[in-house]
């Protein structure tokens, strides 16, 4: 008896240890640790949206921390993503980083609905009305609170942006809906441009048409709900299994290239699991029926709630289309696209190129099989997006010191 009692006191210890490690091992990391184990500083912040959605924002900053006045960028995800996209561990050569390289002070946004945009003031995940929001309410609220603060903290009064896939989205809408937020950008980068929609390929689009392309009364019963926001549904779809370094990587690569948009000849295996710890993060399903609408109607518009719906939200029977003569910041917006993206066409990019006229200038990426996720993940993003996206906003920063260095010699002259 004495023996057991002393061999179960000894092994207290063992069990707590035990445990710990196992926490450890399976606690979820933030983007901040993800920056910080890449050898970089990283802050966090809190916005509280105007409708009581709390988001997270992330600052990088250079070994030493040093962000002041330095020119503030700010990256932005695409649907069932994160700021995790842009730091995952393993990736060569992430945008994020290579722009704090540059002297930038890098911000990574979040939208309401996804892993750090789960809190509200009144409500939680679990209450339907949590999740009746698209990217609209995300352009509209989310897009510009966050730049107010990111402003408002570096005493700046314009920044540069970075938008991939949804990401692009909110700032159009953004620019159409609230016009006076042109001149808060000095540069523009839009990635996989997801504006017009009526060309892609993914057949997740072409399949939710059938159901939830046009208005019916099971619209706001399906929008409710978190998008991948059930575990049973992510076990059952693979996703869970794909976080395992020992997970078959053609399967996950496949489960990739169906849910983000194209078949990557640049997707490092071993970057997978990685990926899948983070990735898909929630979103509203309201934001992929959204998406599907604007696929069925060929059109940019608002969301369409049914005629009488409509009626009293718009006083018309038909969303009305976001105005992109709006859309008019001081420089080009730039469009990065491909032909083998499955969730943003060359054709919708370019259509939406001749509509923006001289207001934009395109960047078409000649590559095969360089797909959806590859603008933020490939092996070769630092030739492929990096360096050109860094050359445009360095041109908008040099053009802006000039400016500023002209004025001055002006008003010395005087």
């Amino acid at each position: 008896m004495k023996t057991c009692l002393i061999t179960s006191v000894l092994l207290i210890p063992i069990v707590i240890l035990t445990f710990r490690q196992l926490q450890e091992e399976t606690k979820t990391k933030t983007t901040c640790d993800r920056i910080e184990e890449a050898g970089y500083s990283c802050k966090t912040y809190d916005i509280i949206t105007q409708d009581g959605y709390g988001l997270q924002v992330f600052r990088v900053g250079n070994s030493t921390g040093t962000t002041e006045a330095a020119p503030a960028v700010l990256l932005m995800h695409g649907l069932s993503s994160c700021s995790d996209a842009w730091v995952i561990e393993g990736l060569p050569n992430p945008l994020a980083y290579e722009l704090v390289d540059q002297g930038y002070d890098v911000w990574l946004g979040n939208s309401r609905g996804n892993t750090y945009g789960s809190r509200h003031l009144n409500m939680t995940p679990d209450d339907r009305q949590f999740w009746r929001f698209s990217f609209h309410e995300i352009g509209t609220i989310d897009l510009p609170q966050t730049i107010d603060f990111i402003l408002e903290q570096t005493q700046q009064t314009a920044l540069h942006y970075v938008g991939h896939s949804q990401g692009s989205t909110i700032a159009f809408v953004l620019l159409s809906m609230r016009p006076e937020y042109n001149e808060k950008f000095k540069s523009l980068t839009m990635l996989a441009q997801a504006v017009y929609v009526s060309h892609i390929k993914s057949l997740v689009a072409k399949y939710s048409s059938i159901f939830v392309g046009k208005y019916t009364p099971l619209q706001s019963f399906i929008g409710d709900t978190a998008f991948f926001g059930q575990p049973i549904l992510r076990q059952l779809l693979g996703f869970e299994n794909c976080r395992s370094k020992d997970a078959n990587p053609k399967l996950c690569a496949f489960l990739i290239q169906l849910v983000f948009g194209g078949n990557s000849a640049y997707l490092e295996k071993a970057l997978l699991p990685n990926i899948f710890n983070t990735h898909p993060s929630t979103s509203s399903m309201h934001q992929l029926i959204h998406f599907v609408q604007m696929y069925t109607s060929q059109q940019f518009r608002q969301y369409d709630v049914g005629p009488e719906g409509n009626l009293k939200r718009y006083n018309q029977s038909t969303p009305p289309e976001y105005d992109l003569s709006n859309v008019n910041p001081r420089f080009p917006i730039h469009l990065f696209y491909s032909d083998y993206d499955e969730l943003s066409s060359k054709t919708d990019a370019e259509n939406l190129s001749q509509v923006l006229g001289n207001k934009s200038v395109s960047h078409f990426i000649d590559l095969e099989q360089f797909a959806h996720m590859d603008f933020v993940w490939a092996s070769n993003i630092k030739q492929v997006i990096n360096q050109p996206v860094i050359e445009i906003i360095n041109e908008v920063e040099n053009f802006l010191r000039n400016e500023v260095k002209d004025s001055l010699q002006s008003i010395e002259v005087r």
